[in-house]
């Protein structure tokens, strides 16, 4: 497979607006996924905001009201464009350490969603994220060498929770926290729980990230660029796949032209082809 194969540009799982800490508006947003040819889009704002390594917050959903518009908003434009692309309703949502979402007050107080109706969403992508990993050790006093422990029990809270649709960038955080990726018996601990999950019926997708990013996630896409990631990270994925698990591809996209700069090639390194993407209907 290469960059070529269009099939996994139809779809895209994960975008940011101005509702959370994208640059543009929704509508443009869409404007320019249409563009780019993406037939399928999932709208997936972050759930909560954080705090910046300047001390800085980054808050989202600050009320009921603003949120309630965020749902409209989508369902507007859902009808507006039906002829042109399929929209999904989304959230992107940390899941902490203790297993527990974590959503903005204005989330959490609007009366008319609820964990019953997916906060009313179509898609939940769970996340577990550098920085908010490292906020919950901190908060919950979790010395330094027991932080890898804790982060894999965190993937595995990720995979259990049964609202969650697909699991964002499933190795941002380890490669975040330990500039490594998972170790053997780590794989194997996250993979048997995600077996139990099917078996129980509960799907969950893992995001093919294709966003370019800096520092460590590079560093991760270098190594399945040349060749040398044959362990860990790949024979997960590997796993995933030969047991019947599906992709989902995200470009991530913070501003219009995030769509159109999206690295494929994880999707390349696992020779994956058009059977093994999931595409919601």
């Amino acid at each position: 497979m290469s960059i070529e194969n269009e099939f996994w540009k139809r779809q895209d799982v994960q975008f940011h607006t101005t509702f959370s800490d994208g640059k543009d508006g929704i509508e443009e947003m869409i404007q320019s996924a249409i563009n780019s040819g993406v037939r399928s889009l999932i709208i997936t704002d972050h759930a909560c905001g954080w705090q910046n390594s300047d001390g800085s917050l980054d808050e989202f959903f600050n009320s009921s009201d603003e949120y309630q518009k965020y749902l409209s908003l989508i369902d507007f434009m859902k009808k507006k464009y039906a002829n042109e692309i399929k929209l999904f309703s989304g959230l992107e949502i940390e899941v902490g350490i203790n297993g527990e979402f974590k959503l903005a007050d204005g989330i959490r107080s609007t009366s008319t969603v609820s964990s019953e109706t997916k906060f009313g969403v179509d898609i939940i992508l769970g996340a577990i994220h550098s920085e908010s990993f490292e906020e919950d050790c901190i908060k919950f006093g979790i010395a330094q060498n027991d932080r890898r422990s804790i982060l894999i029990q965190n993937m595995i809270a990720v995979v259990k929770n049964k609202l969650v649709d697909v699991f964002a960038h499933p190795f941002q955080a380890i490669h975040g926290q330990f500039s490594d990726n998972l170790m053997q018996d780590e794989s194997k601990a996250v993979l048997n729980a995600l077996l139990k999950e099917w078996a129980s019926g509960h799907q969950i997708y893992f995001e093919i990230n294709g966003k370019k990013w800096p520092s460590y996630e590079q560093w991760a896409y270098n190594k399945y660029e040349s060749g040398e990631m044959e362990t860990n990270d790949k024979v997960f994925l590997k796993f995933y796949k030969d047991h019947g698990g599906q992709f989902v591809f995200g470009s991530d996209a913070h501003s219009t032209t995030g769509f159109d700069r999206t690295d494929f090639s994880i999707a390349d390194s696992l020779e994956l082809t058009e059977d093994d993407q999931h595409v919601f209907v």
